[in-house]
């Protein structure tokens, strides 16, 4: 019978990740992605791998400033991985495509100096890269929100790591960049998966060491993250030694064995990819590009990053323009009450967790455009932000009723902030109030999705302005109502040894 027990349990705790990740799909889902330089950079190389089996993006060149001109070819300045993990949808789409005759195409608007400074793609162009933001920052997003649900329960109820991992998911700019190809989702879901792979709290007892299949998929994990965005690079070292030395000195040769042995792999495949690009395994697309002031920029300091500065400081956390504190209030309890439990609980997990994002924000802070361009927030925070989820876990469960009431306030705030931010478009003027300035008064006006082929599923349906977010309302409310009445039905983990 206690067999028989387990396996419901197990059955029944599947189909609750199916929902809960169905969910989160119909949420990133309705939101269609702007055709901007980022994300058709990493299009391109998408394209130039399924269509013509080439690294290189020169017959697509022209539709983004995002690119590295190297011995007279063409190639982004990306990382390749989620370009490379888009492959196998793209080619799916463009053989639909090819059976009715159809190809992603595109006009440019620019200059020599300012490329590509508005591309107006066609039906074709929008409905690939809508796929590949799917297939790649859509799904990392749903990775995040379950990879984030069971680590919080194995440290607390299952509606309290629902509801922490649900507010940091759509309270931050993890929201609106798991709606487009952008890199940031992707690296943060794999940094996620790495530490969920090792934390033992709920699998085995503390203090034994990860299963090898677990260190391998760790290893993996913290190498391809520098492959999706190499600011990366430096937080995914800080989790693993940081692992190791939570580690019994007498397993750190096997834990160190099995991480390198699942980061070979990652580890090979990207710098091949830059030696076939660039010509060395360390050089990058960044030593080659083409527009003034990015060369400009990383010709200072290292590849532009200098020490923090109070300008980029503030404005990462409190400013206007891109203030992580500004616009996602709850990340305020998410700091603080996150430091304070991983130092009492001694929970090596959210305290390396954080210490990537301090990582993160000091590179960020002394970088020469710390407000990341175009952006909807603080962009180059996104890989670690989900460890935030540790402080609104302690918010939610406080005796105090206040802090508990302050905690969902803030939480519910930071939802609608980033709401309307993802509605109106990730690509935000450079200057001005990114609220006030911008997104409130352009849903105000009914102006959503005004990018180059970004939309949403309420206008393509023929709803206007704001009325087109009412599907998604619906969608997100009667989901999230759906899914806290099953969790009272849910098995709880027993308490960690």
């Amino acid at each position: 019978m206690h067999v028989i027990g387990e396996r419901l349990k197990r059955v029944e705790l599947s189909g609750f990740r199916l929902a809960h990740a169905a969910w989160l799909f119909g949420i990133f889902a309705f939101f269609l992605p702007a055709a901007t330089w980022n994300p058709v950079s990493r299009f391109d190389l998408t394209r130039a791998v399924v269509e013509h089996g080439s690294l290189r993006i020169d017959p697509y060149v022209e539709n983004t400033g995002d690119r590295a001109f190297v011995h007279g070819r063409w190639y982004t300045d990306k990382p390749p991985i989620v370009s490379f993990a888009a492959v196998p949808i793209y080619a799916a789409v463009h053989l639909a495509q090819r059976a009715r005759k159809l190809e992603p195409n595109y006009e440019v608007f620019g200059t020599a100096l300012h490329p590509a400074a508005r591309l107006v793609p066609n039906k074709a162009f929008q409905q690939a890269l809508y796929a590949c933001s799917l297939a790649t920052s859509g799904v990392a997003g749903i990775a995040v929100g379950l990879l984030l649900f069971e680590l919080l329960r194995r440290r607390t109820s299952s509606r309290i790591a629902f509801a922490s991992s649900t507010l940091v998911l759509l309270g931050t700019p993890l929201f609106p960049y798991s709606t487009s190809f952008y890199s940031h989702v992707p690296t943060a879901a794999l940094l996620l998966g790495a530490v969920v792979s090792l934390d033992q709290r709920g699998v085995r007892p503390l203090g034994i060491l990860p299963s090898t299949p677990r260190l391998c998929i760790a290893g993996a994990c913290l190498a391809l993250a520098p492959g999706c965005e190499y600011l990366t690079a430096a937080p995914a070292a800080l989790i693993g030694l940081w692992f190791l030395a939570a580690t019994a000195p007498a397993d750190r040769l096997r834990a160190l064995r099995g991480l390198a042995l699942g980061a070979a792999l990652p580890v090979a495949i990207i710098a091949a990819y830059h030696t076939a690009a660039f010509g060395l395994p360390w050089r990058t697309g960044y030593s080659f590009m083409t527009n003034p002031e990015f060369v400009a920029g990383h010709a200072s300091g290292l590849l532009g990053i200098h020490l923090p500065t109070g300008r980029g400081a503030f404005g990462l956390t409190f400013g206007v323009r891109r203030g992580l504190f500004y616009l996602s209030p709850v990340a305020v309890i998410g700091v603080l009450f996150g430091i304070a439990h991983a130092r009492r609980r001694y929970d090596w997990v959210f305290g390396a967790g954080l210490a990537a994002l301090g990582v993160l924000f000091f590179l960020n802070a002394g970088y020469y455009m710390w407000w990341g361009g175009a952006a909807n927030g603080a962009r180059h925070l996104i890989p670690a932000l989900p460890f935030l989820a540790a402080g609104v876990m302690v918010g939610l469960r406080a005796r105090q009723l206040w802090v508990r009431g302050l905690t969902l306030a803030t939480g519910l705030l930071s939802v609608l902030n980033y709401t309307v931010l993802t509605a109106v478009g990730i690509e935000a003027p450079e200057r001005g109030d990114l609220l006030y300035a911008y997104a409130w008064p352009r849903l105000q006006s009914g102006r959503l999705a005004t990018f180059a082929g970004g939309s949403n599923l309420g206008l393509k349906l023929g709803l206007p302005g704001g009325a087109s977010l009412v599907p998604l309302v619906l969608w997100a409310s009667i989901g999230f109502a759906y899914l806290w009445l099953q969790m009272a039905r849910r098995p709880q983990l027993p308490a960690p040894a």
